[in-house]
């Protein structure tokens, strides 16, 4: 995740964090705006080009929140007041509008929901409440790997098979992985990730199309499970999924580059991920995705999703800079008046 687009980041890296930001839009328009989730695979209602294909849609792109928390834990979160304001504007500059716009359309307005706008982590928001917690715990993980080097994994490792046995294998909710949808798997993704990095000279001696291989193995095995009726094969803490996620994000560490529109682009990546999930936006997408569905042929509508998730990129990147053009200013004086008022010990400050 990135809220300061900077020359000195890594644009392999950065087309990956693009990449899985597609990969969110492709999961969202296949699955949850259509169906509200994967078909049955034999449910033999439904066509089976359209079946197939949004199976293999979901499976190439049920990685995509993996894929942002595997980016976080390889560098490693630097927890600052900065950061946690950058996010709190960017988000409030979606949540708040957008309310207001909902409201001129529908003429329906809630006080509470306009609280939890402003506030914005007290709104009901998976990813971004997880992710908050995730920074705020960070210092703690960040220091355990260090002091612990390379003799990490194997405490890491035994945490993901306990995720594995409990959440995969026996469906026990006690723990509260929740499916992947949970800040104890968020913790876990990036645990893995930062030992992962340690290990970075001996990743890159693997052939680069050996983990796109691997991806497409995963893709397969993922694809199976949904055909043989697991329960948990569009679980994010499935473990196929995560080794997927990973074998997706090492082909990008093999050749570094810099350039400036890639980075540019890849900024707003968080604020499309926020943006197209908020109403009046969602509910538009969802009407325009089954419109094409229904009276189109799934070729057809195929061509239209891919034409109108680069659409829906686009808009929404140009959003967030045309906020940050507006806004800067003012939420810069903002937080040179907080931070001068009160002293802040955030790890890294």
């Amino acid at each position: 995740m990135s809220f300061k687009v900077s020359m000195e980041r890594d644009s392999s890296v950065e087309c990956f964090r693009i990449l899985a930001t597609f990969l969110v839009l492709l999961v969202h328009f296949a699955g949850w705006f259509v169906w509200g989730g994967v078909s049955e695979p034999y449910d033999t209602s439904l066509p089976l080009s359209f079946r197939m294909g949004q199976m293999l849609m979901e499976a190439l792109g049920v990685v995509c929140v993996n894929c942002f928390l595997i980016i976080s834990g390889w560098f490693g979160i630097k927890l600052k007041f900065s950061a946690v304001w950058k996010m709190y504007v960017l988000i409030f500059f979606i949540y708040v509008p957008f309310q207001i716009i909902s409201y001129v359309l529908s003429g329906t307005f809630s006080i509470r929901l306009f609280l939890d706008n402003v506030l914005v982590f007290v709104r009901e928001s998976y990813f971004v409440q997880c992710y908050t917690m995730l920074m705020f715990l960070s210092p703690m993980i960040n220091l355990f790997i260090e002091k612990h080097g390379r003799n990490a994994k194997n405490y890491v490792l035994m945490f993901w098979l306990i995720e594995i046995l409990l959440e995969s294998v026996w469906d026990n909710k006690s723990l509260g992985f929740e499916n992947g949808y949970s800040l104890i798997h968020f913790v876990l993704i990036y645990m893995l990730a930062r030992v992962a990095s340690l290990y970075k000279n001996e990743i890159l001696s693997v052939k680069k199309h050996w983990w796109i291989l691997g991806y497409l193995f995963c893709v397969s095995v993922v694809c199976l499970m949904h055909l043989v009726g697991y329960k948990h094969t569009w679980d994010y803490s499935n473990p196929v999924v995560v080794l997927e996620s990973f074998c997706l994000f090492f082909p990008f560490l093999y050749h570094k580059f810099h350039n400036k529109t890639v980075n540019w682009l890849a900024g707003s990546s968080f604020a499309v991920y926020i943006m197209h999930t908020c109403s009046p936006m969602i509910d538009y997408l969802r009407l325009v995705d089954n419109f094409l569905l229904n009276n189109y042929s799934y070729v057809v509508y195929l061509i239209g999703i891919c034409i109108i998730m680069v659409l829906t990129f686009v808009a929404c990147v140009l959003y967030d800079k045309l906020r940050i053009y507006l806004t800067k200013d003012f939420t810069d004086k903002i937080f040179n008046f907080i931070t001068s008022k009160i002293k802040f010990s955030l790890y890294g400050e």
